[in-house]
C-alpha cells in the first residue's frame, strides 16, 4: 500500500499534465514510470527500515538471545473470561495472588482458546523491549483451565469514563471483587 501511494503521489504531477496542458505518449509515459517505480520501492524500503518494520525478526532474535525479551511466568488456578469488545478479542482475568489480578486481551488469545491452550494453569508470555513492546509467543505448560465467570464487554460507556482494563495490566484487586 506504501508502495501504490507513494507512486500515485509522484504520478499525479504527470498525470495532471496529460489531461490539462497537453497529451504524452505511452512511450514517454512509460519512461517515467519506470524510474518512478523504482524510486518509489526505493523511499518505501527506505522508511519501512527507518521504522523497523524490515528486519523486526532479526532484532526479536537478538533480543532472545541476548537475554532482552521480557518473560512473564504465570501459575494460577482462577480466570475469569470478559467478552470480546469491537474487535479487541477476548479479555481473561488471571488470579496472581489474593490480591492481584492480570488482565490479558487480544485476537492472539481468541485461536489459544478455541484449541484450548489458553487459559492454562501455567504459561508463559514473551515479548519483546522494542518500542512496540510486541508479542513474541505464548507457551502453555499446564492444563487448560476454564473460565469460572463469563463477563460482559466492555460497554462504550465504560470507555468514555475510562473504566476498562487494558492488555497487561495488572490490577490491585481481588479477581472475585471484579464485575
Amino acid at each position: 500500500m506504501k508502495l501504490i501511494g507513494i507512486t500515485m503521489a509522484l504520478l499525479t504531477p504527470l498525470l495532471l499534465y496529460d489531461k490539462f496542458v497537453d497529451a504524452v505518449s505511452s512511450e514517454i509515459q512509460l519512461m517515467i514510470l519506470i524510474p518512478l517505480l523504482i524510486f518509489s520501492f526505493g523511499i518505501v524500503v527506505y522508511w519501512m527500515n527507518k521504522n523497523g518494520e524490515i528486519g523486526w525478526n532479526r532484532k526479536v532474535e537478538n533480543e532472545i538471545k541476548n537475554g532482552k525479551a521480557q518473560v512473564l511466568k504465570i501459575e494460577t488456578e482462577k480466570v475469569f473470561k470478559r467478552n470480546e469488545t469491537y474487535d479487541l478479542g477476548s479479555g481473561f482475568y488471571i488470579k496472581i495472588s489474593e490480591n492481584k489480578t492480570l488482565f490479558l486481551q487480544g485476537q492472539y488469545f481468541d485461536q489459544l482458546q478455541y484449541s484450548r491452550k489458553f487459559p492454562n494453569t501455567e504459561f508463559e508470555i514473551v515479548k519483546t523491549n522494542l518500542t512496540h513492546n510486541n508479542l513474541i509467543t505464548i507457551n502453555s505448560f499446564g492444563q487448560y483451565l476454564k473460565p469460572e465467570k463469563k463477563l460482559k464487554a466492555f460497554a462504550k460507556e465504560d470507555y468514555e469514563n475510562n473504566r476498562v482494563h487494558y492488555d497487561g495490566e495488572l490490577l490491585n484487586i481481588p479477581i472475585d471483587e471484579i464485575k
